[in-house]
């Protein structure tokens, strides 16, 4: 029993759990395309795009790692229309790598604005956005 204490007290002491991985959230999302009007959420990002057609279709993947949560990554990758394709790669728990078209246009930030026109032009928040 002696040998014993030792053990229970650090499984008690030491397991603290883990904590979530750095993701941005997910709950809400949605991609939607109406009469060339498309519009999504993803990682709490609110995108308004204009396409070239209806359809949309989206996928995602979620890489956990429960142990070494800093190492948890997520993508999602969604189509509106023909020729809309976007795609975001989490950072951290609120930013993710933005790439529309296959292009890099920087980092977003959960609850930022997205607006793609019929010409591919992109603001965030009201800001132009250019490929880097």
């Amino acid at each position: 029993m002696q040998n014993l204490l030792p053990v229970l007290t650090l499984a008690l002491v030491g397991c603290g759990g883990s904590s979530p991985p750095p993701i941005p959230p997910t709950t809400g999302d949605f991609v939607a395309n109406q009469e060339g009007v498309g519009t999504a959420q993803a990682f709490g990002i609110d995108f308004h795009v204009q396409a070239n057609s209806s359809g949309a279709s989206a996928e995602g993947e979620i890489d956990a790692d429960l142990i070494n949560t800093e190492n948890s990554t997520a993508r999602k990758r969604f189509s509106l229309g023909d020729d809309v394709t976007i795609q975001l790669d989490s950072v951290d728990a609120s930013t993710v790598r933005f790439l529309l078209n296959d292009q890099d246009f920087g980092v977003l930030r959960v609850g930022d604005q997205v607006v793609i026109d019929a010409e591919k032009n992109v603001t965030v928040n009201g800001t132009a956005r250019t490929p880097m």
